[in-house]
């Protein structure tokens, strides 16, 4: 028996529309549209570079039900780069791309072996005869959430045994309950590896069993922020080793600057400049959300906030671009930066920060039959000024209470 070296994804969601951006220039608009598949190119790239015996794809290859034409020929010209270095590929489908959906097939290759909706086991050899087993099944339909963890039995006769799930560890109350399962139920199985999908933030969740989220390909919105990627295995014996490898050309990100000036546009304008220019040395992309902690200068900067944001986004020339989508203010308090804070107080602080759904919070009062005949629409001003009293209220309570 020799090692097993092999590549696991998840979530590509190729076609995926990326939310939260308005005016963007055609070329960013461009970027960000082939952004999934490039990030996918990287993977076959990885693949055959590292010469990895098979590759395995844990479901949301699509990120629709109803796959397009051109996105399926795309997915099989990728497929046929891996069949000319003898590379299999093990795939399940998820929610998202279900096998109910409705769309015209395109004929992949022999090297492709796709789960069907009942849990089945693929078999996989080696030219020196050290086999696989894999397990796995894709959605029928996209609501999926029986223990479908209950149907994966162990096969004899291989030398390595590798689960493939998407599906919702219990406890992460995050993202939908989909085919949910435990840790002690996929330990309990006995496998060598378990590759999940559906989270899209990686986490190795244990290390023994191996049982690992490869988390998306690529970020789609400011919530997937960070490097997005996939993961290189191996197994050898008892010996199991794990690389993250990051695919992702275009990377959500947030920084804070500490305004140091007296609020002046000119001195703010150069710190915004002087960040965006560190990011452009990196020579990826980024969608930069820029948090100014302005202090008793907010009201200033408040001011000509907007009209910092399209400068800074029109001054972007660079082919790897730096697009400030969003510039906000946050206003930490004297009191937090103190070093005798709570740690629970300072979160307060900096959750009052950042928090946006001032609408959504308030909606249940503008939907009540009574309350809503006493209000009125708020204007942004009005909005900051009640979480500017929402906050010291709790600040004070728990100063109170501390």
């Amino acid at each position: 028996m020799s090692s097993v070296k092999f590549i696991h994804a998840a979530d590509l969601h190729l076609d995926s529309p990326y939310t939260g951006l308005k005016d963007l220039p055609s070329r960013i608009v461009k970027e960000l549209r082939e952004s999934p598949f490039k990030a996918f190119q990287k993977i076959i790239h990885e693949a055959i570079f590292h010469q990895v015996d098979f590759i395995v794809l844990s479901g949301d290859l699509f990120d629709g039900e109803n796959r397009s034409l051109r996105t399926q020929v795309r997915f099989r010209t990728e497929m046929e780069k891996l069949r000319q270095h003898q590379i299999p590929a093990y795939i399940i489908h998820g929610n998202h791309d279900h096998l109910s959906g409705t769309w015209i097939t395109v004929e992949l290759p022999e090297n492709v072996h796709i789960f069907s909706g009942q849990t089945e086991v693929k078999l996989f050899e080696k030219a020196d005869g050290t086999s696989v087993h894999l397990y796995g099944f894709s959605y029928p339909r996209r609501h999926v959430k029986e223990r479908m963890i209950e149907t994966y039995m162990k096969a004899e006769g291989a030398d390595y045994h590798i689960g493939l799930l998407h599906g919702n560890l219990e406890g992460n109350a995050e993202h939908n309950p989909y085919s949910p399962f435990s840790l002690k139920e996929l330990a309990d199985k006995d496998f060598d590896y378990w590759a999940l999908g559906h989270i899209h933030k990686h986490q190795v969740v244990s290390e023994d069993p191996l049982v690992i989220y490869s988390g998306n390909i690529q970020g789609r919105n400011r919530k997937e922020s960070g490097e997005k990627g996939c993961m290189l295995i191996e197994l050898d014996g008892d010996l199991r080793r794990h690389l993250f490898i990051g695919t992702s050309g275009v990377i959500w990100h947030s920084e804070t600057i500490q305004v140091t000036a007296d609020g002046g546009f000119d001195a703010i304008f150069k710190q915004c400049q002087e960040l965006i220019e560190q990011k452009c040395l990196d020579g990826r992309s980024y969608l930069l959300e820029l948090k100014l902690d302005a202090g008793a200068y907010a009201g200033e900067i408040a001011e000509y906030l907007d009209e910092l944001t399209r400068i800074l986004q029109e001054e972007e020339q660079a082919e790897a671009f730096v697009w400030v989508y969003k510039i906000k203010l946050i206003q930490t308090m004297p009191m937090i930066r103190s070093s005798k804070v709570s740690p629970f107080v300072a979160e307060i602080s900096e959750l009052a920060s950042e928090f946006e759904d001032t609408e959504a919070a308030s909606a249940a009062l503008y939907h009540h039959p009574i309350a809503r005949r006493f209000l009125d629409s708020m204007e942004p001003k009005e909005q900051k000024s009640l979480l500017d009293e929402a906050e010291r209220w709790l600040l004070k309570v728990f100063e109170t209470n501390e």
